[in-house]
């Protein structure tokens, strides 16, 4: 699965002194949504590197850094995993209660993308979602999102913004 927006020209480079732009796992089988969040990132100028997989068994692949997802310079570990519910082999829930078996492996955080079932809310965040987003994404509702999630945050920069580490 390829990279869907490369490294913002002019962004800071990873290195133990610097910020650096951290990587957006999306997860979600549907090419069409991916597309429309990439749309939205490109629009809001959140230039952060987006890496997409379409299963839950991609996902653990992935978050391992097994398989394909072992060279982790092409594959950066994410900061924060975007993960619809409804997957073709499972669904976004079988990957909360991987992660949660795992926290060696867990990103600073997991969104879940779907529409608006209460039942699901309160589930997704049983397994430990730190947030909930509803499809179709919009900026305004991401940045509230950011806003409200521990250990993340979006920092400007020159040409857009970055989401990042909160390490207050």
């Amino acid at each position: 699965m390829k990279s869907l927006l490369p490294s913002a020209s002019g962004a800071p480079k990873d290195s133990p002194s610097t910020l650096g732009p951290k990587t957006v796992l999306v997860v979600d089988d549907r090419e069409d949504d991916i597309e429309l969040l990439r749309r939205m990132f490109k629009r809001s100028r959140i230039l952060n590197p987006l890496q997409k997989v379409h299963t839950v068994e991609e996902t653990i692949c992935y978050l391992k850094g097994q398989g394909i997802y072992a060279d982790r310079k092409t594959f950066p570990f994410p900061t924060l995993i975007l993960i619809d519910l409804h997957l073709s082999d499972g669904s976004g829930f079988d990957v909360l209660r991987w992660i949660q078996k795992h926290p060696s492996v867990a990103p600073v955080a997991v969104v879940v993308l779907s529409g608006s079932n209460v039942n699901a809310f309160r589930q997704a965040y049983e397994l430990g979602a730190h947030s909930f987003l509803v499809k179709p994404l919009k900026f305004e509702e991401f940045k509230n999102m950011v806003d409200h999630v521990r250990g993340i945050k979006l920092i400007p920069v020159p040409g857009g913004r970055l989401l990042g580490i909160d390490n207050s």
